[in-house]
C-alpha cells in the first residue's frame, strides 16, 4: 500500500519531474562543447525517464527493478537528445538521430498517449541532414531521406499532431539538396520552393531559402539562374510577403553572379557592380560589408582592364573612409589588401605602387583601424614587387624578405616568391639574366634547414628555370641536377615535389639555351643531357608540345646539321611527336627551321603514316 501511495505520489508530481530532467537534458545538449560526455549523461537521463533505472555500472536486481517507478519522457525530452546528437556533426549520431524519431512515434506512454514528434524536432532532424559531416556521395541520401520526412511525416500529418512544416522546414530541405551540388537539385529546389509558394500561402521563404538557391545556380555556373532567384526574392517581398526580404548575404550573391557574367561585356558588368555596392544602403537599406567589397575588387582584380588597378584602389579608399566614420562592417582585411596588391601585380607598373598601398596598410595597422598584416599580405606585397617592370627591385624584395624571415612571418609561398625573383631576368654587369647561385643556395636552405618550409614542386622547377634564363657555364648540367634533386627528394617522401612536365621542359631548356657557349664540349654536354632528360620524362608525365618545340630547337642549336646523329635522332622524335599528337602549328614551325625536308614529309601526315 505505501509503495502504492508513493507511486501514485510521483505520477502526480510527473510534468514537475520530466520538466526537470528535460532541463538537465537541455543543458548538456546545448553546452558550449558537444562532446561523447554530453551524449552519454543525455542517453542516460532519456534511458532514466522511459525505464525509471539510473545508468550506474551495477546491475540491479529483478525486485528493484519492479519497485522502480517509470516517469515516461515527453516531446522535449527526445527532442533534447536529438539535438545533443545533431550537434555532433557526425553520421552514426545522424543516424541515431533517425531511429529515436522513429522511437517517438511508435513510443506510448502508460497513458497510452502516443508521443508526436514536434515540428521544432523534426527541424533539428532536417537541419541535421542538410549539415551533416560527410562525402559528397552521401549528401544525396540525406537529401532523399529530408525530403520525404517533409513530404510523407510532416505535410501529411494530422495538424493535432502539431508538426506541420514551418518556413524552417523548407528550407533545410532544400539546403540538403543544394548541398548536393547536382543539377538534380535545381529541378528539386524549384519543386519544392514552388510547393512552398503554392500550398502554403501563408508561409514565407526567407533570405536563407533563396541564398542556398543562388549558392547552388553559381556553384554550377548557372550565373543568370542566381540573378532570376534574387529578382524572384525581391518581386516577392515587394508584392507584400514581408519574410522574403533581401539580406546582405543574398546581395553579396548577387555581386558575386553579376562579375561572373560572361555574354555580357565585362567592363559594363564591373560598374554595374560597383555601382550596386554604391547604392545598396538605399536600395536595400543595409550597408555594404567587407565581403561585399571584397568581390568587387577581386573581380577588377582579375580583369586585366587597363583602370583594374585604379578601380581596386578607389574601393580600398571608400573601405577606408567608412572605417574612419565607424562603420566597421567595411573595415578591409586580408584579403582586402591581398586582392589590391595582386591587381598591381598583374599590371603594367613600378613598384612604387605597390610599396604605397603597403605602407597604407601598415599606417592603417598603426591607427588601430585593421589587423596586423599577415602572411599572405606580406606574400602579396612580395609578389608585387617582383611582378613589377622595375630592373632594379630585387634589393628591396630581399630586404622585405629578410624581414619576414626575422619576424618568423615567411611560409613556402614566400620562400617561392623569393626563388621567383632570382629567377626573373634582371639588370647586371653584362646584361639582363637570373640569379641562379643565389635561387640554388636558398633552395638548399629549404631542404637542409629545420624550421623552413621544405621545397614543393613549384620550388625546384623555379630553380631549374632560372638556371634556363641564366648566363653561367654548364648551365644544362647544373638544371638537370636540380631536376634529379627533385626526384630523389619525391621518391624520398616529399609528395609536394613530384615533378611534373614543367620541370623537365625547364632542363630543356637550359639545353636548348647552351648556344652560346664558345666551348664545343659544353654543347656536346647539353646535348646529352637534352637527349637522356627526354627518355626520362616518359617515366613521369607526358610530353606537351613545348616539350618537342624546345627539343627541336636544342637539336638545331648544339648540332652542326651534317653530323651523323642529327638526321636519326630529330627523325625518331618527330615520329614520337606524332604518335603524341603533339604536331601543333608551333611545333612545325620549330621543326621546319632543324629540319625543312622532315618538316614537309610530315606536315600532311595521316594516320596511316603512323
Amino acid at each position: 500500500d505505501d509503495a502504492a501511495a508513493a507511486a501514485a505520489e510521483i505520477l502526480e508530481l510527473r510534468p514537475t519531474l520530466v520538466s526537470l530532467v528535460n532541463i538537465i537534458i537541455d543543458a548538456w545538449a546545448n553546452g558550449n562543447k558537444i562532446n561523447d560526455e554530453a551524449i552519454e549523461h543525455v542517453e542516460g537521463w532519456l534511458h532514466f525517464l522511459k525505464t525509471g533505472e539510473t545508468m550506474m555500472n551495477e546491475k540491479q536486481d529483478e525486485e528493484k527493478k519492479k519497485s522502480l517507478v517509470v516517469i515516461g519522457p515527453d516531446e522535449e525530452s527526445y527532442r533534447g537528445v536529438v539535438k545533443a546528437y545533431i550537434r555532433m556533426h557526425k553520421r552514426e549520431y545522424l543516424e541515431k538521430a533517425l531511429q529515436l524519431l522513429e522511437e517517438m512515434s511508435s513510443t506510448s506512454d502508460n497513458q497510452n498517449n502516443i508521443i508526436y514528434p514536434s515540428t521544432l524536432t523534426y527541424n533539428l532532424i532536417l537541419y541535421g541532414l542538410a549539415n551533416a559531416h560527410q562525402p559528397n556521395n552521401l549528401k544525396k541520401n540525406n537529401a532523399v531521406i529530408a525530403e520525404n520526412l517533409l513530404q510523407k511525416k510532416m505535410i501529411l500529418s494530422s495538424q493535432k499532431e502539431d508538426c506541420l512544416p514551418d518556413s524552417n522546414s523548407f528550407r533545410q530541405v532544400i539546403s540538403a539538396w543544394t548541398k548536393t551540388g547536382s543539377h538534380e537539385a535545381i529541378k528539386k529546389t524549384d519543386e519544392i520552393l514552388n510547393q512552398m509558394l503554392n500550398d502554403f500561402p501563408d508561409i514565407d521563404p526567407d533570405a536563407s531559402t533563396f541564398n542556398a538557391i543562388m549558392t547552388l545556380n553559381l556553384r554550377l555556373d548557372m550565373v543568370e539562374d542566381a540573378i532570376s532567384t534574387f529578382n524572384k526574392m525581391v518581386a516577392m517581398h515587394e508584392s507584400g510577403r514581408i519574410g522574403t526580404q533581401p539580406d546582405i548575404y543574398s546581395v553579396n550573391l548577387l555581386l558575386k553572379a553579376i562579375t561572373r557574367r560572361r555574354q555580357h561585356n565585362q567592363r559594363q558588368n564591373l560598374n554595374e557592380a560597383d555601382e550596386l555596392v554604391k547604392t545598396m544602403e538605399y536600395t536595400y537599406h543595409f550597408h555594404p560589408d567587407v565581403q561585399s567589397f571584397n568581390i568587387v575588387i577581386d573581380a577588377w582584380s582579375k580583369s586585366k582592364l587597363p583602370e583594374a588597378v585604379s578601380r581596386a584602389e578607389h574601393l580600398l579608399d571608400v573601405m577606408e573612409r567608412r572605417c574612419r566614420n565607424d562603420c566597421l562592417a567595411a573595415k578591409p582585411d586580408s584579403y582586402t589588401f591581398t586582392s589590391v596588391l595582386d591587381s598591381i601585380a598583374r599590371s603594367q607598373h613600378n613598384f612604387q605602387r605597390a610599396e604605397k598601398v603597403f605602407h597604407r596598410i601598415e599606417q592603417l595597422y598603426e591607427d588601430g583601424i585593421v589587423e596586423r598584416p599577415t602572411i599572405p599580405v606580406y606574400n602579396a606585397y612580395l609578389n608585387a614587387l617582383v611582378s613589377s617592370k622595375d630592373w632594379d627591385v630585387l634589393e628591396r624584395v630581399e630586404s622585405i624578405f629578410a624581414k619576414m624571415i626575422t619576424e618568423r612571418n615567411a611560409n613556402l609561398r614566400s620562400y617561392n616568391t623569393m626563388l621567383k625573383a632570382y629567377s626573373q631576368f634582371r639588370s647586371g654587369k653584362n646584361g639582363y639574366f637570373s640569379r641562379p647561385l643565389k635561387a640554388e643556395e636558398l633552395l638548399i636552405q629549404m631542404e637542409e634547414h629545420s624550421g623552413i618550409p621544405y621545397p614543393d614542386g613549384y620550388s625546384y622547377t623555379t630553380v631549374i628555370n632560372c638556371f634556363a634564363r641564366s648566363i653561367v657555364d654548364r648551365k644544362a648540367k647544373k638544371a638537370r641536377r636540380i631536376l634529379d634533386k627533385m626526384i630523389q627528394s619525391y621518391l624520398a617522401g616529399n609528395t609536394a615535389a613530384k615533378p611534373n612536365i614543367y620541370a623537365f621542359n625547364g632542363v630543356l631548356s637550359a639545353s636548348a639555351h647552351t648556344h652560346h657557349t664558345r666551348f664545343p664540349e659544353e654543347r656536346l654536354e647539353a646535348f646529352t643531357i637534352l637527349v637522356s632528360t627526354f627518355l626520362l620524362l616518359r617515366e613521369w608525365t607526358e610530353p606537351n608540345d613545348s616539350t618537342y618545340i624546345l627539343f627541336f630547337r636544342a637539336c638545331e642549336r648544339l648540332l652542326p646539321k651534317g653530323h651523323r646523329l642529327y638526321e636519326q635522332v630529330v627523325e625518331t622524335v618527330v615520329y614520337s611527336c606524332v604518335r603524341d599528337d603533339q604536331m601543333s602549328e608551333n611545333v612545325m614551325r620549330a621543326l621546319h627551321n632543324t629540319s625543312p625536308d622532315l618538316a614537309k614529309q610530315f606536315e600532311k601526315i595521316d594516320d596511316s603514316i603512323l
